[in-house]
C-alpha cells in the first residue's frame, strides 16, 4: 500500500521536511538520482536508498569530518564509514533533494528484554538515530539505513484478486501486525 501512497503531501509537510543545507554538493543529489532511477514510487526509492547506505561500513570510532567539508558528502564519498547519525543524515538529505519529505528521529534501539520484569532494559549504548519518510494517508514510516542495525521487516499483503479493495488489503496488514 505504501507503493501506491502517492506524492500529494500536505503543505505543512513540504514547508518543513524538504529543506536541506544549500552547501550540500550537487554530486549528493546525482548519487541519490542514480540510486533511485529505476523506481517510480517513493517507497521503492526510499528502500533502494536504505539498501545502498547499508553497504557503507559501520564505525562509531571515526574522526569528525574536516570543518570545511559537508558532512553528508564526506560520509558518502570520502570516509565511507560512520555511525547512525551519518546514515540517517545522508538518507534524509538525499531524499529531500529528490523532493521526498524525510526527517531524522532519535531515541533508543531494541534494548534487552528482561523476562522477569516483562520489560526492556535500555542503556546508553542503545541510543540510536533513524529515518522517517512521510507517506500521504499513512504518515511517518521508519526506515533503517544503519548497517549495524537489523533491517525493518515489512509485512507484504497477501495476493489479492481484482475484487478485493485497498481497504481490505489494509485491514489484512493491520491484522498481521497484531
Amino acid at each position: 500500500v505504501l507503493r501506491r501512497a502517492g506524492e500529494e503531501y500536505p503543505a505543512w509537510v513540504t514547508e518543513r521536511y524538504l529543506q536541506y543545507p544549500p552547501s550540500v554538493p550537487f554530486r549528493v543529489k546525482t548519487l541519490a538520482e542514480r540510486i533511485t532511477q529505476p523506481f517510480n514510487n517513493v517507497f521503492d526509492k526510499a528502500s533502494a536508498m536504505e539498501a545502498y547506505l547499508r553497504e557503507i561500513t559501520y564505525n562509531e570510532f571515526i574522526s569528525a569530518p574536516p570543518p570545511e567539508r559537508d558532512v553528508v558528502d564526506y560520509f558518502l564519498f570520502t570516509s565511507r564509514q560512520g555511525y547512525c547519525n551519518y546514515y540517517a543524515s545522508a538518507m534524509t538529505v538525499m531524499l529531500r533533494m529528490l523532493g521526498v519529505p524525510a526527517r531524522i528521529a532519535s531515541g533508543y534501539a531494541r534494548g534487552e528484554y528482561d523476562s522477569e520484569t516483562d520489560a526492556y532494559i535500555l542503556r546508553e549504548s542503545d541510543l540510536h538515530t533513524w529515518v522517517e519518510v512521510f507517506f500521504p494517508t499513512y504518515g511517518w514510516i521508519e526506515f533503517e539505513p544503519t548497517a549495524s542495525e537489523p533491517t525493518i521487516d515489512r509485512i507484504e499483503p497477501p495476493p489479492t484478486d481484482s475484487s478485493e479493495s485497498d481497504a481490505d488489503a489494509e485491514a489484512a496488514i493491520a491484522r498481521a501486525r497484531r
